[in-house]
Order: C-alpha cells, then sequence, then structure tokens
C-alpha cells in the first residue's frame, strides 16, 4: 500500500466542530424541503466539509429523528453512517489510476483506506502517486446511483476532493446531475471550486465550509490530547489551521522529519554552488519522492518563511513561542538575513505559494523540487 492516513483518535466521521452557521442552513432547508439533490460543499482544507457531508447523510437516513433536522446518533442508521458501512451512503474519493487498471477497482486497496478512515475518521488520505476521480468511478457512481435504495430514505454519495474529477470523468458526471432521481443527493466536497466544469458548479446548491476557529481547534486539542492550549497553537500555526495537518504533526516523528528537511533545504540553499541542493533534490530518503510528504515540507517551509517575514515587519512579540525560537537561531535566520529586503521575502513567499498549488497538477516532484531551490537561490543573489 502507498497511501498514508494519519489523524487523531476520538473524533468521530460526523462530529461536527464550530459548525453552527452551515448546519443551521442545512437544517433549515430541509425543515422546508428546500434542500437541493447535488450540494457543493466547498472551502479551505482542514474545514470540516467531509465530516458535514456525513452529519447530513445521517440527518437525511436516520431512523429516530422524527422530523429534526439531524441524526439521533444512535439507531441503527446513524451508527452505520459513522462507521462507513451503510449501503445507501457511499464515500467517493480520489484515487491513482494504478486502483483502476481495469474497469472494477482494486478492492483490497479501498477496503484497507475505509478501514483506516473507520481507526481514525478526521484524517487525510494521500497517495504517492496522483490521485483523481476517474471515468470508471464515476460510471460506477451512475450505475448505484439508478438503483433504488436498499434500506435508506435516500441514496447519498459523499464525493470528496471533487475538483479531481478528470475531464472524462467530468462529462460523465454531468450527466449523472442531467438525470438526477428524486432519492438521490449527492454531496460535492472541493478546496478549490473554481476548477470544476462551470456546467457542474451551476447545477450545485453550494454552501461554504469555513475552518473552525483556532481558539475552538486549540482547546479541543488541549482536551483531547494532554496538551496545554499554548502547544496546541503552536501546532495549529505549524498545520496554517488545519485540524486534520495538526493531528497529522503531532506524531512527533513526522514533526521532526519535516522539521529535519526544512533545516537542511535552508543550510542547502545558504551553501556556495548548486551541489547541496541537487544531493537534497535526489535523496530518496527525503520529500521529493512522496506528494504528502513534499506537500507537507513545502507547508513547512512556508510557516517559517512567513515567520521570518514577522519578525521583520512586526517584531518577535507577533510570534507564537516555537516560530520564535527558530527564526531567532534556526537556519532560516541566517537565510532571512540574508535577503535584502522584506519585498523580496514576500514574492518569495508567493512563489512557494504557488509551487504548492503547482501538486495539485500532473508535475515531476523532483523538478518541482529543484524549482524551489533555484527560487529560493535567486533571492540571495
Amino acid at each position: 500500500m502507498t497511501e498514508k492516513i494519519s489523524g487523531g483518535p476520538a473524533l468521530g466521521l460526523t462530529e461536527l466542530i464550530d459548525k453552527e452557521l452551515p448546519v443551521s442552513m442545512l437544517g433549515s432547508a430541509l425543515g422546508r424541503e428546500r434542500l437541493g439533490g447535488t450540494l457543493l460543499f466547498f472551502g479551505p482544507d482542514g474545514g470540516g466539509k467531509s465530516s458535514l457531508a456525513f452529519w447530513l447523510a445521517a440527518a437525511l437516513n436516520c431512523t429516530e429523528s422524527r422530523g429534526l433536522a439531524a441524526g439521533c446518533g444512535k439507531c441503527n442508521s446513524c451508527r452505520k453512517i459513522a462507521n462507513l458501512n451503510h449501503p445507501d451512503v457511499i464515500w467517493v474519493f480520489p484515487v491513482p489510476g494504478s486502483i483502476y487498471k481495469a474497469e472494477q477497482p482494486d478492492q483490497t486497496k479501498l477496503a484497507q483506506v475505509f478501514e483506516k478512515k473507520r481507526e481514525k475518521p478526521w484524517c487525510e488520505i494521500q497517495f504517492a502517486e496522483k490521485s483523481e476521480h476517474h471515468l470508471a468511478a464515476v460510471n460506477r457512481i451512475r450505475q448505484e446511483a439508478s438503483r433504488s435504495c436498499y434500506e435508506g430514505r435516500r441514496k447519498v454519495f459523499v464525493i470528496t476532493g471533487a475538483d479531481r474529477l478528470r475531464l472524462e470523468a467530468s462529462n460523465a458526471f454531468l450527466k449523472l446531475l442531467e438525470e438526477p432521481r428524486p432519492d438521490v443527493t449527492l454531496i460535492l466536497c472541493s478546496d478549490r471550486p473554481s476548477s470544476l466544469l462551470p456546467t457542474i458548479l451551476s447545477r450545485c446548491q453550494r454552501l461554504q465550509v469555513n475552518r473552525p476557529r483556532r481558539s475552538i481547534l486549540a482547546g479541543l486539542l488541549a482536551g483531547r490530547f494532554a496538551m496545554s492550549e499554548s502547544e496546541a497553537l503552536d501546532l495549529l500555526d505549524l498545520a496554517d489551521g488545519s485540524l486534520p495537518a495538526a493531528l497529522r504533526l503531532r506524531e512527533e516523528e513526522a514533526l521532526q522529519s519535516r522539521q529535519e528537511w526544512v533545516d537542511k533545504t535552508f543550510r542547502a540553499v545558504l551553501a556556495p554552488g548548486a551541489g547541496v541542493c541537487l544531493e537534497l533534490v535526489e535523496d530518496r530518503r527525503g520529500p521529493m519522492f512522496n506528494r504528502g510528504d513534499f506537500e507537507r515540507y513545502l507547508a513547512g517551509l512556508i510557516q517559517e518563511l512567513r515567520d521570518a517575514l514577522m519578525l521583520r515587519v512586526a517584531g518577535k512579540e507577533a510570534l507564537s513561542g516555537r516560530g520564535k525560537s527558530i527564526v531567532d537561531t534556526g537556519p532560516v535566520a541566517e537565510f532571512a538575513g540574508q535577503v535584502a529586503d522584506f519585498q523580496t521575502l514576500i514574492k518569495l513567499l508567493f512563489r512557494l505559494i504557488d509551487l504548492r498549488d503547482a501538486l495539485n497538477r500532473n508535475v515531476n516532484l523532483r523538478l518541482l523540487g529543484w524549482s524551489l531551490m533555484k527560487n529560493m537561490k535567486e533571492v540571495l543573489q
């Protein structure tokens, strides 16, 4: 298996954190019978879009809610949905093309993903290879959507990473939207809704789902994972406010590994010539050979450069405890000290954000790594 799934215990699949507004809007739509057949939950990663989608699936299929716009969480239907084994609530997520080498997917690999998701519901699914929604997967959705419900009131498809529909898959999905069944609800979850076809967007009832407030997340992390609120806030700073990323970084090995490669990068860029940079890019132990590792590594670089920028503009008081010590003593401090002015740091920061966005396209990771080193070298010249 190549996927990596990380997260934390004691956070249920349908558990909502700081979602009063979207819950109120969905509850109102349910109560007035104005809920569309195709919904788009959009917003930044780590915002809880999929949890809200499964929560809604439970509300639509709960057998004990008695007209309330929410699932009871206790009936057989709600428990099955929370455990990802309700026959009428189907989770569809992007996968590498290797899983769909034939029209039939590799059920063993998919089953392993489901099992790990059950163990750690608030987690990220990451494959070493580029993952997308393929035509074969959409055809299976269309086939399943044409069937009557097995035991629930509505058949619900939760489609995460919906912006990663391949073109041919998007066209097939559009046909599904053009022939809706009254007992089918499609919930698309996307960090980048602008990547969806306009013809798909126009058929969706949209709901923005923002990340929970950091103060609430810090309290949750402190209460459930035996850490102080200060430590939790530092962790959220490193995770850019994303709960799944914070839970992953909480694993000490992952945090130490990322910091090690971030420090190595600054040292390589500061070294004369390009030799050390090239060695780093080609090191098979490093992040340049796994898409998920590269994404976390790049997030670490961006965070440290942000801290260095804040130090220049607003002083140490603007930084959290951990960020303050890193920009004071880490190799980022030496790097930032050799950059001419803070405008140049801002330009570099935007270049790295562009590189992060490029990860969503089918790019060679080592070429992306070399582009990263080149951009960082250039600001020192």
